[in-house]
């Protein structure tokens, strides 16, 4: 069995039109349903960062994702890419000494942040996000092993899967722009890859 997953956005602070989320009434609903998707960060000569994940509601999750960072409750990175701020208790309170300059930090990165996602439908069901978010961190771990440094949250495999669930994963990209100004299409097949995903990836025999 196959399931497509159809790849929409972006959304965020980082989109070029300065609007970080619609004001379409149904596309913002559908924000809010169940789906896999990817958190990209774009920095200094062309470096890319990526964090996927799941969520049961994923407007909610973008912005758990956003208020962590201006929180300075998660990892900032500057100019380059490079950690600058660990996120940890330790460094918020040092950080209280110098609010300004760590605010402006944490501006800069959140300011980054674009999010590309693939809702659940009749074949993408929610009992399948897990198996969804593992392939989608084992293919761009893979792309990325030349520099590991730029995917975020690369997880083990699940020691045990249900023998019912779906073998092939095949990334729909048609949704996305290659011209446009997000170069949405381009940056997700340098991350994802225009071949199929299968659990063979998360057991180590393929890529």
């Amino acid at each position: 069995m196959s399931v497509e997953l159809v790849w929409q956005g972006p959304v965020g602070p980082g989109c070029a039109s300065g609007n970080a989320f619609p004001d379409d009434p149904l596309i913002f609903e559908n924000l809010c349903e169940a789906g896999v998707y990817l958190r990209t960060k774009s920095y200094d000569h062309g470096r890319t960062i990526a964090y996927a994940g799941q969520s049961v509601s994923l407007l909610s999750r973008f912005d758990q994702h956003l208020a962590a960072m201006l929180s300075l409750a998660s990892p900032l990175r500057d100019a380059t890419g490079k950690v600058v701020f660990s996120g940890d208790a330790g460094a918020r309170i040092d950080a209280y000494g110098r609010l300004e300059k760590a605010s402006a930090l944490a501006a800069a990165d959140a300011g980054r942040v674009r999010f590309w996602y693939a809702l659940c439908d009749d074949y993408f069901h929610t009992n399948h996000l897990n198996l969804a978010e593992r392939l989608l961190q084992r293919r761009i771990a893979a792309r990325l092993r030349a520099t590991p440094a730029d995917m975020e949250n690369a997880r083990a495999a699940p020691s045990a899967m249900p023998d019912d669930l779906p073998d092939v994963w095949i990334n729909d990209f048609s949704g996305l722009g290659v011209d446009d100004e997000s170069g949405g299409a381009v940056l997700l097949r340098e991350l994802l890859g225009d071949e199929p995903m299968t659990i063979g990836m998360l057991t180590g025999h393929v890529t």
